[in-house]
């Protein structure tokens, strides 16, 4: 352990505020289950005082706690920084007001005047300790070995409930998403059956027209124009359905790489240049020489395929732009433009699984509405979050947080 605090620090105490931080308990509301253990330690070891707690970087938090009034502490005056720093599965302190370590502290000398104070620590699969069960008294005195025993298996129960906690948050996570993707798979049935069929159902309709002589030249023409933008939006659709197919095959080894994110933008941009200049809007590369990603190259390019595309459909005589910055350990990613922008009724409905809510460009561009809601899975399968502000007239930006 280090000295550099008035409070023992364990050697890991970074590795072990991680572990902490990933259980998502602190700061939780009261919960039966725990309060039930910490009542059944106080009454079966015969003390006034006792808490569930885990030690935060500057603070003890009770997770429950009987005979105190207030929900944390500092954690310079926690006995239970000594618990987590030491090598020991329990912890006694039978007089505090004769110990040289605790005599002069003011949880001691003061309110709740701790004279006896017994712990067992919080122990996570991993070998970390998080905080500790224990009972306190305002009177000297000593554990039995069938109250330590006692004590050490509420301690382990307490650590089985946290472990529990996450494997259910994880359980419903999982739950989620599979009824997301079920949803999402219905409507990809569903476009397919409308926004693929229809336009092959079209060409081959014009194919039999033409072979048939009944179109004049002049007829023939205007609709294999019009069955030419059909195809367009109907490959890309087809483009976005494959890449989706291949990415939920490997999502669960993803290939991380570092990525040159400007490079990858140009790349994109590229692609983009004959569609964009039609429109006459710009593209603006925000993103600095340096900027490395760490992330599935496949993943990302589809992402800014999307919308970059997404961008371009509705924005004419105007500029679409990507930026990125680092902020800690996230990574941040937007692209904006400078389009008609959309309401909050049509922001709020982007991402709705259960309707077909598509907007026609500012050239008339029709969508299925598809590859905004492969592109948002897509950023969660990175484990990313996606955003949109936007604002009529002025254009909308959408953030994806890696």
């Amino acid at each position: 352990m280090t000295t550099e605090h008035s409070y023992p620090v364990p050697a890991n105490e970074e590795e072990r505020l991680k572990e902490l931080y990933n259980f998502d308990i602190l700061d939780t509301p009261y919960e039966v289950e725990f309060d039930e253990v910490a009542k059944l330690a106080s009454q079966i070891c015969g003390t006034s005082i006792s808490t569930i707690t885990l030690i935060d970087s500057t603070r003890q938090w009770f997770k429950s706690h009987i005979g105190l009034p207030s929900r944390e502490g500092e954690r310079e005056f926690a006995f239970c920084s000594h618990v987590v720093a030491s090598e020991s599965d329990f912890y006694e302190v039978p007089d505090a007001s004769k110990n040289e370590l605790f005599a002069a502290n003011p949880l001691v000398t003061g309110t709740p005047n701790i004279k006896f104070y017994a712990a067992v620590p919080l122990i996570s699969s991993n070998g970390y300790k998080l905080g500790t069960l224990c009972v306190i008294d305002p009177k000297p005195m000593f554990l039995s070995d069938e109250q330590t025993f006692a004590l050490k298996v509420l301690g382990r129960q307490v650590m089985k409930q946290l472990e529990l906690r996450i494997k259910n948050k994880l359980l419903d996570k999982q739950t989620r998403r599979l009824q997301q993707q079920a949803e999402l798979q219905n409507k990809i049935i569903s476009i397919i059956a409308h926004d693929v069929r229809n336009p092959v159902a079209s060409l081959k309709n014009i194919i039999e027209l033409s072979n048939s002589n009944i179109l004049s030249e002049t007829e023939t023409k205007e609709l294999t124009l019009m069955a030419d933008k059909q195809l367009d939006g109907t490959l890309k659709l087809l483009s976005d359905l494959v890449d989706w197919g291949k990415m939920q095959m490997v999502a669960h080894k993803l290939e991380l790489e570092k990525i040159h994110l400007r490079a990858l933008v140009a790349e994109k941009f590229k692609k983009f240049h004959v569609e964009s200049s039609i429109k006459k809007n710009k593209l603006i590369n925000l993103v600095d020489d340096d900027f490395l990603v760490y992330s599935d190259p496949n993943a990302l390019r589809f992402i800014l395929r999307n919308l970059i595309s997404n961008a371009n459909k509705f924005t004419s005589d105007g500029a679409i732009s990507v930026y990125a910055h680092k902020d800690s350990d996230r990574i941040l990613i937007t692209v904006n433009d400078t389009g008609i922008g959309m309401s909050e009724k049509t922001k709020h409905r982007l991402f709705d699984f259960g309707g077909k809510h598509t907007s026609l460009g500012t050239n008339k561009e029709k969508g299925s509405g598809l590859g905004l809601m492969l592109t948002k899975d897509f950023v969660e399968l990175l484990d990313g979050r996606l955003s949109v502000q936007s604002q009529l007239g002025k254009g909308t930006t959408i953030s994806i947080e890696l």
